[in-house]
């Protein structure tokens, strides 16, 4: 039976805090066991990820596990679970030490997968890749956002570092039945209709929209759907990929940061929400208090019985112009093979494990979206009898990849900005930070970086 361990939640530490505590914590960094299991047929494979909070998934981890073990007679996955934000802060201290983990998933973006590969922390991939034949099996759209230059200068160019199982889409989660008794009929299709129906709930008493900041994984993401928003997907785009002289001191950032501050004036927010992380937020939506919340595609199926989650549903978060379809999303947390892990081969044929055709079935039968969905979308929803918001992110999110224009999340332009992001952001709310310094912040964690790799 795969093991899981679940490990507390730590905030995000910056990039130069990481570096300055590397030496001190190195030595207890690792988590393998050390064992070789390639060269002994048998042993431990450690596997860690970041899914914490993501019931479905790490359900369908499980059942994939005990299937991998099935197939590799004496290998045994020690399945370490962590949140984002954990993952996020220790990713490095591990990595740099003598004893990773065999497998792990590490963020995208210059502040992760970036500095990673630069450091020589991480295994490129290139000989698996035509060994299991991964560059046909997900497009190159999907696998460029695992590519990074071996310099750090350039993301989505250069080797392979990384390969992710599932597709994971940023969204509303709508409860249809509070909204019935407000009067309310359809989703909100432009930013003008999202901030009059949470006007609508506000008026009754109700919670307009379920937040918290408190691991600020929704402050970014939500920062990132209203440059979206506004802009188009080339406001996102040029600012992860530095394209176009993009700052965040533009008319669509200025959008983007007035509007947040305004829905927390306005008292959109759940009452008190600095103090409520991703999971409770969405634990407090799922009880039924709110009428929107943001959420992401990987928290699907939700908790409970088909009949009682039946009343939630999830849509695209509306533009201003209420046209296209897009989103943020991308592949979820790519799996990758740190440069000393002690089983690599063995890790490698566990990552083409999770990613074939077979384990794609199962994720979605389990509610997920695999990064390869099969060609029959609506039989194969139908077959794994899905509860009904499970099928609103499987559909919406397919629909996202072969019609729309996924987006990637806006933190990935700079190493610091996610940090920087969720440190100002409550400050920004409070009012201690003006909507200018607000951006100033970003800027100031931008810009520098970005010109640094240009003159490089």
């Amino acid at each position: 039976m795969p093991k899981i361990r679940f490990r507390r939640h730590f905030t995000p530490l910056s990039a130069a805090l990481l570096a300055a505590t590397l030496t001190l914590a190195a030595a207890a960094a690792g988590c393998s066991s050390g064992s070789d299991a390639e060269k002994s047929g048998g042993g431990t494979l450690v596997v860690q990820n970041g899914l914490g909070g993501s019931t479905g998934l790490l359900a369908i981890y499980q059942k994939l596990n005990q299937q991998f073990e099935s197939e590799n007679p004496g290998v045994k996955v020690d399945f370490v679970t962590k949140s984002f934000d954990d993952l996020a802060a220790t990713s490095k201290l591990q990595l740099s030490g003598s004893n990773p983990p065999d497998v792990v998933q590490v963020n995208r973006g210059y502040q992760a997968l970036g500095a990673f590969a630069k450091g020589g922390l991480l295994t490129d991939l290139a000989d698996y890749a035509k060994q299991y034949g991964w560059e046909t099996r997900q497009s190159s759209s999907q696998l460029q956002l695992n590519r990074h230059s071996k310099d750090g200068k350039l993301m989505g160019d250069g080797p392979l570092w990384g390969l992710d199982a599932t597709t994971a889409w940023i969204g509303l989660l709508m409860n249809t039945e509070v909204a019935t008794k407000l009067g309310i009929t359809a989703e909100p299709k432009t930013i003008q209709e999202l901030e009059s129906q949470m006007q609508t709930a506000k008026a009754a008493g109700e919670i307009p929209m379920q937040f918290g900041s408190a691991s600020g994984e929704l402050a970014a993401w939500l920062l990132s759907e209203l440059l979206l928003a506004q802009g188009g997907p080339e406001a996102v785009q040029n600012l992860v990929f530095h394209k176009g002289d993009a700052t965040f001191t533009s008319p669509t950032a200025v959008f983007a940061a007035t509007t947040m501050k305004s829905w927390g004036d306005k008292g959109f927010f759940t009452p008190d929400w600095t103090a409520y992380k991703t999971d409770q937020v969405l634990a407090n939506f799922t009880s039924g208090k709110g009428l929107f919340t943001l959420t992401s595609s990987r928290f699907m199926p939700l908790a409970g019985t088909p009949e009682e989650t039946k009343k939630f549903k999830m849509v695209f978060f509306p533009s201003v112009s209420g046209q296209g379809v897009s989103a943020v999303g991308a592949g979820d947390i790519p799996w990758t093979i740190p440069a000393k892990s002690k089983n690599k081969d063995l890790a490698a044929k566990y990552i083409d494990f999770v990613t074939n055709e077979k384990s794609a079935e199962q994720f979605l039968a389990g509610g997920a979206i695999p990064s390869k969905p099969p060609a029959d979308v609506e039989t194969a929803i139908t077959s794994a009898n899905l509860p009904a918001p499970s099928q609103d992110a499987v559909r919406n999110g397919i629909k996202l990849v072969s019609d729309g224009t996924p987006v990637p999340y806006v933190d990935w332009g700079a190493p610091e900005l996610y940090p920087v992001i969720s440190s100002s952001f409550d400050k920004l709310m409070s009012g201690s930070l003006s909507v200018d310094d607000f951006l100033g912040q970003l800027q100031n964690a931008y810009g520098p970086f970005v010109k640094s790799l240009q003159e490089g």
